[in-house]
């Protein structure tokens, strides 16, 4: 990966940090600096969900190997979040659709949830003030 593509995600995992931290003061959020070195998501501090960030400089949709990455790197007791933002456009969001129904997370978690990411938080905070964390389980 070139110094510019680095320099471009990182840019964008603190716009996103930048986004939830206005949203959730409380919230002890940081980028996860050992992604690289040791795998897992972008974000650190989100209960619930394990969150992966994408920035791209073209594009209108997803792909298809950004939502297995985020799969991928779920944690324990968390659900796969994909945020990702071609430029010029808002931050969109990939999540299961199970999450979406309100149902317990199972494999595989190849039914999805394309919303945008603003959307994606007002459901989040929906299910963080009635359950004190976004697991529907």
């Amino acid at each position: 990966m070139s110094g510019k593509s680095r320099s471009k995600g990182a840019r964008g995992e603190r716009e996103i940090l930048q986004i939830i931290q206005d949203r959730f003061p409380d919230f002890d959020l940081q980028r996860n600096y050992d992604q690289a070195a040791f795998g897992g998501c972008d974000v650190l501090g989100l209960p619930g969900v394990s969150l992966e960030v994408k920035r791209y400089a073209r594009g209108n949709v997803y792909r298809r190997e950004w939502w297995e990455q985020a799969c991928a790197a779920v944690s324990p007791k968390s659900i796969p979040v994909l945020a990702y933002r071609f430029d010029r456009t808002d931050w969109q969001s990939v999540v299961p659709l199970q999450w979406m129904a309100m149902e317990s997370i199972t494999e595989p978690l190849d039914m999805i949830a394309i919303m945008p990411f603003n959307k994606f938080l007002d459901e989040y905070e929906m299910r963080y003030q009635l359950n004190g964390c976004a697991e529907t389980d």
